[in-house]
């Protein structure tokens, strides 16, 4: 991947997206900043403008196929190529399997798994014109669940199956496709968590004492894995899923 390409990041106007989106303005790329959130998107892009004035925003609902034909056609229009693309936009809802609604496990599953494969769908096109990459965003949910996650963890663990498939798909032309599944990440979603507990700092540091490294994640841990995977220190390595978790998968709970 050379340095000063173009990278898209989908969800990218906050929490992990956001440590994405600022990973790769710091390294020097072109970032277009898809969500679906106007003023958190427009706020970011003009933050980064300060800095590094090659930064977009483009509002876009993953779940809406139109919308991703416009984000695509505006980031080539804007920067005349197309390097990377993260599909890091996500959605959860905690319920039981047998409560959810068919509306909240059709939200999840199009905006966690099919709003990844439409994005890479119509990005492919001009990817290949530069060998570029893809990281899908799963998560440790893949793998091993908590409760009342069923709907999140099923797209999630699509995600590593879409991986695969596509890095079979797309070696023919260089496009290189992995994934990589965060733990724990202090995010938006932690937050409101957060926010319910009595003592907000106690449950983050009792979360982060069940986790190996002994201490819950921050969306540059997971920003710093994407950007290795579209470098070109990765430049083998496609079809895999990467896990920064701090370790927690690795520890059995008994």
């Amino acid at each position: 991947m050379m340095e000063g390409g173009v990278a898209v990041v989908t969800g990218g106007a906050y929490g992990i997206g956001r440590g994405i989106v600022e990973e790769f303005s710091r390294q020097g790329y072109a970032v277009v900043i898809a969500d679906h959130h106007a003023e958190r998107g427009a706020a970011l892009e003009a933050s980064l403008r300060e800095a590094h004035p090659r930064a977009r925003f483009v509002c876009t609902d993953v779940r809406v196929e139109g919308e991703i034909q416009n984000l695509i056609a505006q980031t080539v229009q804007a920067f005349g190529r197309m390097d990377v693309l993260c599909n890091n936009a996500g959605v959860e809802c905690h319920r039981n399997s047998e409560e959810y609604s068919l509306a909240e496990w059709n939200t999840i599953s199009e905006t966690n798994l099919r709003g990844a494969f439409l994005c890479t769908k119509y990005a492919y096109p001009f990817l290949k014109q530069v060998r570029g990459c893809v990281i899908h965003i799963s998560s440790v949910q893949a793998f091993a669940n908590e409760k009342q996650i069923s709907a999140y963890a099923s797209s999630k663990a699509g995600l590593l199956g879409l991986t695969r498939g596509m890095a079979i798909d797309f070696a023919v032309d260089g496009v290189r496709v992995n994934a990589v599944c965060p733990g724990a990440v202090q995010t938006g979603m932690m937050e409101e968590f957060l926010k319910s507990q009595p003592d907000a700092e106690e449950a983050l540091q009792a979360m982060g004492s069940c986790i190996p490294l002994g201490r819950v994640g921050q969306p540059e841990d997971i920003a710093r894995a994407v950007y290795f995977l579209a470098s070109p220190a990765a430049a083998y390595i496609t079809g895999a899923t990467l896990v920064v978790d701090g370790g927690l998968l690795c520890r059995l709970a008994i």
